[in-house]
């Protein structure tokens, strides 16, 4: 491959299953010519000062392109794939997001040029940004003593306090005002030229959801807040549902291999509609608009070699919520599946002497884990004490996952909003003294709760299978193991198949299995 054509196409792995349609959602086309002239523009340089362009990486939605100067100056230019939603608002966003940042003393990069129109000489949206100092936190993260992991976690919460800190008039993304389109007006962030304008997080974009006329805000109330996502559903199921397979192939045995059918999930959302106003709380502390990073994670955090944090980058489809909704710990550092963790104890040192290796191993993966949880939470006690109240309440974690769940794009699974509904009818107790608004039988209750929990299980062994087989969730694997990858994934299917006696189980979990190229639209 060419010099330019490795700019265009993705070469940072490999996928075993569905690669056509990665590669081709992330392939682009663009004017390496016209991105140089606008980066050395951008700097007020001329074209000749540059040394030399090259690919530094490629994520889930962008490229990233590095461009070195004569004088060793470099700067990164960050490029949406034309599958990336959504067009012109997530460029747009994430450029006043980190001005906002920026002007409230957080570290994130510098922003030179960006263009939110992909017809521009360049050929594609982009961002021109400054290169950020230290390395990834990844790269050492699992390398880290309890006492360095503790010096992040401080600085992280610290940051976070920053954030919450910061007076936002509502609820959606965060604009210039002079890049929202004038059938998108925003609301105001006083004292400066920015704005809250329509949410910028992908659930309110994903397929045909960004041709939908509805309300992605900005939202002054958190009654529209917590009703939008819904309505956003209904809209998109009354359009364009139909009975279709749930995404995920290996819940489907567990579904008796039937199609979902939409208005099932368009049920679940009426009901949810009536319940939204009493997911309220009646503090108003909680109702505040707060920005928080969308997917703070080691690999989006830098830091310098004695571990001070220089960088937090990647804040594309950030959205400001009321706090009883964007309130917990980051989900790469919970780790709420532990009874320990969550009852906010302090994990015990474990005894390692007469463990084997791979035992070993286990024990400080799970001591890890929790040492993380509690001092992140512990860390926010004293230092964001409204995001902690908001943590401590009894109904903070049904109430954030019922609003996730009920704003999630349908893919054909409806267990997850319905088991939601079962633990809220249940717990009303804990919302309101008034009757419940809605009614779920007894026997409905428990199939449901019965295939959540069946669905629970199968997400536990997914786990375990992806991470026998060398995978990532969507068949990502690097490309010097890809083939042993793929060959692994072929034995497991064999022996699969030859663990079955019926001849229509074996017809089916071929038919469906996971890890094979598929429809995945089906």
């Amino acid at each position: 491959m060419n010099d330019d054509r490795q700019l265009y196409e993705y070469t940072s792995g490999r996928w075993i299953y569905n690669e056509h349609i990665r590669l081709a959602e992330r392939r682009t086309e663009l004017n390496v010519d016209a991105l140089k002239s606008t980066v050395a523009r951008s700097l007020q340089r001329s074209d000749t000062d540059i040394k030399c362009l090259s690919k530094l990486a490629e994520g889930g939605f962008n490229r990233v392109l590095q461009i070195t100067m004569l004088d060793g100056t470099k700067v990164l230019s960050r490029l949406p794939y034309p599958s990336t939603q959504p067009k012109g608002f997530a460029v747009a966003s994430e450029v006043a997001t980190l001005a906002l940042l920026r002007a409230h003393g957080l570290p994130v990069p510098r922003v030179y040029a960006y263009s939110t129109d992909a017809t521009n000489p360049v050929g594609s949206e982009y961002i021109i940004m400054e290169k950020l100092p230290g390395r990834p936190l990844g790269d050492r993260w699992f390398e880290l003593s309890d006492r360095e992991r503790l010096k992040v976690l401080l600085q992280l919460v610290q940051f976070e306090a920053k954030l919450h800190a910061i007076q936002l008039p509502a609820s959606g993304s965060i604009y210039y005002a002079s890049d929202l389109p004038s059938d998108s007006p925003g609301i105001a962030v006083p004292d400066s030229d920015l704005c809250i304008g329509p949410s910028a997080a992908l659930k309110w974009w994903f397929a045909e959801r960004a041709s939908l006329r509805v309300d992605r805000g900005p939202c002054a109330d958190p009654i529209d807040v917590l009703r939008n996502p819904a309505l956003k559903e209904l809209a998109w199921l009354r359009t364009h549902g139909r009975p279709r397979f749930p995404f995920e192939r290996a819940y489907r045995e567990s579904m008796g291999y039937r199609l979902a059918d939409p208005s099932e999930h368009i049920e679940s959302l009426q009901s949810y509609l009536k319940i939204a106003p009493r997911l309220l709380p009646s503090a108003d502390e909680f109702l505040r608009p707060i920005l928080r990073h969308p997917d703070l994670q080691p690999n989006n955090i830098f830091v310098s070699d004695d571990l001070i944090i220089v960088g937090l980058i990647d804040w594309q489809h950030a959205a400001v919520l009321p706090l009883f909704l964007a309130a917990g710990i980051p989900k790469f550092f919970q780790n709420y599946n532990d009874p320990e963790s969550l009852h906010f104890r302090l994990p015990p040192t474990p005894e390692l002497n007469d463990l084997d290796e791979e035992e070993k191993a286990e024990a400080l993966h799970d001591f890890r884990r929790r040492h993380t949880h509690f001092f992140y939470l512990a860390f926010i006690e004293p230092l964001s004490e409204p995001h902690f109240r908001a943590m401590d309440q009894t109904t903070d974690m049904l109430t954030r996952r019922i609003f996730s769940h009920a704003g999630d794009p349908w893919e054909g699974n409806n267990i997850p909003l319905q088991a939601d509904l079962v633990l809220v009818a249940k717990s009303w107790h804990e919302y309101s003294t008034d009757p419940c608004p809605i009614s779920i039988s007894a026997a409905n209750s428990d199939s449901i709760m019965h295939l959540q929990s069946m669905q629970e299980e199968i997400d536990l062994q997914l786990k375990y299978i992806r991470n026998a087989i060398g995978i990532s969730i969507d068949g990502w694997t690097p490309s010097e193991e890809y083939e042993a990858a793929c060959a692994r994934a072929r034995q497991m299917k064999v022996d699969g198949l030859a663990s079955l006696d019926a001849d229509y189980e074996r017809e089916m979990t071929d038919r469906h299995w996971p890890f094979d190229d598929h429809n995945e639209d089906e």
